[in-house]
């Protein structure tokens, strides 16, 4: 009876019945023949001593609820910082009707999933979590885009590289969007950044130690750099002045293969998620440091020969060499290989 032909050829027989609270309900039909018809159906009935039904009322609470329930779009948060060398994310989407589901876990650089868990989170939760996010971070946000496409993005090369994935995480893929075309980038970033890392040379070492590399885990390959490296130095003793430490790795990585896929790859990518971190603090200096190393090493066809690339590496030898148990222990393995072949 919504439509309003219908309805104006049903009100005779609705007055005939004497049905005036099937009357009232059109009574503020959008269609204005039918209201004037209604109108004169319920004052015909009224002469008639039928009584006139007030209209039904429903209750709403407009948009009261949604504002007791605060901001209801997804958002999501990053750190880079506290597991080194690792992008931890939290991503909150609310449920339509009440809390939100919260989702937290970690990428590595390399683009495999390290950890995935998810919870239920409460409307109250959500809120304080969102404050203390914006204490943190002001006006600045991470693209949940650029999260949800990451986490998509890393399941996918996790399962191609032959690791399993964790069970919470293909119980909320529907909800991580379609898998993109390729690694995704933090191209939000691009309006508040530039791509030159602006850092002079005297301040390449302060600014790594600022942005937590020498945290980092070994990340790269770095084997036929340092067996070059050992043929170049031979039985000298160990440089002891950084320059020459630095002169005798870019000696070492000139051409290596291996390295400039490591420098392209997985440490541009590990400077990538350091620079939305910092930016995302507001330390705009040192983000813009990381954002602009990166875009050099990805678009520089010997990234090696970058004057700061030698310092990374260098950085990458020493955790290495701490991973392994020290220059001692990296002098046996040496001997025991050479000694079997």
């Amino acid at each position: 009876m919504a439509d309003a032909t219908a309805l104006l050829d049903q009100i005779p027989k609705l007055l005939e019945a004497r049905d005036a609270a099937a009357l009232v309900e059109h009574r503020d039909h959008a269609d204005k023949k039918v209201r004037k018809a209604i109108r004169k159906a319920l004052h015909n009935l009224k002469s008639k001593g039928v009584e006139i039904p007030e209209p039904s009322k429903s209750w709403s609470t407009g948009d009261a609820l949604q504002k007791m329930r605060g901001d209801l779009e997804p958002t999501a948060h990053i750190d880079a910082r506290s597991t080194p060398g690792a992008l931890r994310f939290l991503l909150s989407m609310p449920h339509d009707s009440e809390g939100a589901r919260l989702f937290s876990g970690a990428l590595t650089p390399d683009d495999r999933v390290a950890d995935f868990n998810g919870y239920q989170q409460t409307d109250g939760q959500r809120a304080r979590l969102l404050r203390d996010w914006q204490r943190q971070t002001e006006s600045r946000a991470v693209s949940v885009d650029w999260v949800k496409a990451r986490i998509r993005w890393a399941r996918e090369q996790t399962i191609a590289a032959g690791y399993p994935v964790p069970r919470a995480l293909d119980q909320a893929l529907s909800l991580m969007g379609d898998t993109p075309e390729e690694r995704p980038s933090s191209t939000f970033l691009a309006d508040a950044l530039s791509t030159d890392a602006g850092v002079a040379d005297d301040a390449v070492d302060s600014t790594m130690i600022a942005l937590g590399i020498p945290n980092w885990p070994p990340m790269i390959t770095l084997d036929s750099m340092l067996e070059k490296a050992a043929e170049i130095h031979g039985d000298k003793p160990q440089p002891e002045k950084e320059e020459d430490r630095l002169a005798l790795l870019a000696q070492s990585v000139e051409g290596d293969d291996e390295a400039r896929r490591g420098l392209q790859g997985t440490l541009a990518n590990a400077l990538d998620d350091v620079a939305v971190h910092c930016w995302l603090e507001g330390e705009k200096d040192q983000a813009q440091a990381a954002y602009g190393w990166a875009h050099a090493l990805r678009n520089s066809d010997t990234p090696e020969t970058l004057d700061f690339a030698p310092r990374l590496l260098g950085y990458q030898v020493a955790s290495l060499l701490r991973a392994m148990g020290g220059p001692e222990a990296v002098a046996r393995a040496q001997a025991q290989a050479a000694a079997q072949g």
